[in-house]
């Protein structure tokens, strides 16, 4: 199992080392046989607006267009003010094809049948927040007290993206504590490139039954942003951490080590529910045997105004645990509800 994971974390680091010279950005084929890359603007009036690195901005005739791409929703306006949205994927003999969700049919248009282009409308700050609780309570014949909470607040700007969060867990079985832990985090990311970051973590835990009294993770490294949209998202981080454990009984421990994180959710059949799945990973630099992983997966369905219902699936593990833990792993299936706003 061991090597299995360090296959993995070499994979993913491989992946970040080759997908590195594999930057995205828009493109636009011209009948001169020239390709540009760069940031599509608009379309009006049969001139394309694009915006290059070496050049600034560029009018290009659109009837000069043969093909184009991009890497974000667009929204386009055909001959007769139809709409469609989304994005753009080049084709042959003078069409393209628009993707207006993730799990959807691309659609073919021929390029002269276009209009206008215009770019998705987004706010200076998007912001993300979501809260959920779940409390079961029974009395009688069973006594049993459970409560579980968690956070997260997500601000994205053209550069940055800032988030913090955290989670709260308390089981009672017969005034028996049975599960009492916390996590919490914050992140900052800083993209130099459309698709690429830079990116600061911490990680901040607590287990009573882990033996844990406080597990602090610290990493930097390198992000590739996959997808960014509010139909999918998909990233990857990789770098090195600083882990240090306090734990109640077992002697202290500190440690440096590579870390992984991926992070993931989409939504499916016109926003009807979303999948999601967030991990974080590491192994130990001097002692491959000492590797963690915590996972978040489930689904989150929209019920009314803001209000959702998440099935979530937890699942933590640790390979070398305190010789006082309980057990090595954690996993846990929960049902909340809670609210999310995103402007």
């Amino acid at each position: 199992m061991i090597e299995k994971f360090g296959s993995v974390l070499l994979l993913c680091f491989l992946f970040v080392f080759v997908a590195w010279k594999q930057v995205s950005a828009d493109e636009v084929w011209l009948s001169n046989g020239d390709r540009i890359s760069g940031k599509l603007i608009s379309l009006k009036d049969g001139t394309l607006s694009f915006k290059t690195s070496y050049a600034g901005e560029l009018s290009i005739n659109w009837e000069e267009v043969t093909n184009l791409k991009t890497d974000e929703p667009i929204e386009v306006v055909l001959g007769e003010e139809s709409k469609i949205e989304g994005i753009v994927a080049p084709e042959e003999d003078g069409k393209i094809t628009i993707k207006t969700e993730p799990a959807a049919i691309p659609i073919t248009i021929k390029l002269s049948s276009f209009k206008t282009i215009s770019l998705e409308e987004k706010p200076s700050v998007r912001i993300t927040a979501r809260a959920n609780v779940g409390i079961i309570q029974e009395s009688g014949n069973s006594e049993t007290d459970n409560i579980r909470i968690d956070a997260d607040f997500i601000a994205r700007t053209e550069k940055s993206r800032y988030g913090i969060g955290g989670e709260f867990n308390r089981e009672k079985s017969e005034e028996i504590t049975t599960v009492r832990n916390w996590k919490t985090y914050g992140n900052y990311d800083y993209y130099f490139w459309p698709k690429w970051f830079w990116y600061a973590l911490g990680i901040f835990e607590h287990d009573e039954f882990q033996d844990l009294d406080l597990r602090s993770t610290l990493g930097t490294g390198i992000g590739h942003q996959v997808f960014e949209s509010d139909p999918l998202n998909l990233s990857f981080l990789a770098g090195p951490a600083y882990v240090d454990e306090n734990f109640i009984s077992a002697p202290n421990d500190s440690y440096s080590a590579a870390q992984l994180v991926v992070r993931y959710d989409q939504y499916f059949f016109d926003k009807f529910f979303q999948l999601f799945h967030d991990s974080n990973s590491h192994v130990s630099l001097e002692d491959s045997n000492n590797w963690v992983i915590n996972t978040r997966q489930g689904v989150r369905f929209p019920i009314y105004k803001g209000i959702t219902g998440t099935l979530q699936y937890n699942y933590d593990y640790d390979n070398e645990p305190s010789p006082d833990a309980k057990a090595d792993y954690d996993s846990k299936f929960s049902f909340l509800l809670g609210y999310e706003f995103k402007n």
